[in-house]
């Protein structure tokens, strides 16, 4: 009887030194702020955190999609594009940048003001590339939106947007990948 509690209590310790390790071991870092303590002094320039403009460029494609269509939905289209092709190849080919813009608006002028928006294909190949697939759902009939991201420098950018009513193709892509 005296060994079989001994034993449990072995097992009880080499229980909780392994979740102790574990627990070590775990890839996220634990910050640690002392009692009472101090405020820092003022990072030098260097390691001062990013521009608000700065982080918005670091963001995901997901992120920089739902501003856009933030933007659309407040009947914005010139301040939706603006932020989304701030420093890309885009926006230095002014001429297809107001094109699009325009394009657009007659889009929504036709099929209706966006009041929303949802993702229904992500693809990526490779690690740098990226194309998300959404359907924006205006009043009258949504519209198929492509964008086509390329991280450069660890920062996700614009390389192609593509807006069409293309409804059908959807559902033809959506029933191949199901037969796959």
């Amino acid at each position: 009887m005296e060994s079989t509690s001994a034993m449990r209590i072995l097992l009880l310790v080499v229980l909780l030194a392994s979740v102790v390790r574990a627990q070590d071991e775990d890839p996220r870092k634990r910050m640690v702020f002392p009692a009472g303590g101090t405020v820092p002094e003022a990072l030098p320039a260097a390691a001062q955190p990013p521009e608000p403009a700065a982080r918005q460029r670091a963001e995901e494609p997901g992120a920089l999609i739902a501003s856009f269509f933030l933007a659309l939905k407040s009947g914005q289209v010139e301040a939706a594009y603006d932020s989304l092709i701030k420093n890309t190849i885009i926006s230095e080919r002014k001429e297809n940048a107001r094109e699009l813009m325009s394009s657009t608006k007659k889009a929504l002028d036709s099929y209706g003001p966006v009041a929303g928006y949802e993702v229904v294909d992500t693809l990526q190949v490779g690690t740098n590339l990226v194309r998300q697939t959404c359907v924006s759902l205006n009043k009258d009939l949504p519209l198929r939106w492509r964008f086509y991201f390329y991280r450069t420098g660890g920062v996700w950018k614009i390389v192609d947007i593509r807006v069409d009513d293309g409804l059908v193709e959807l559902f033809d892509e959506a029933g191949r990948r199901k037969k796959e």
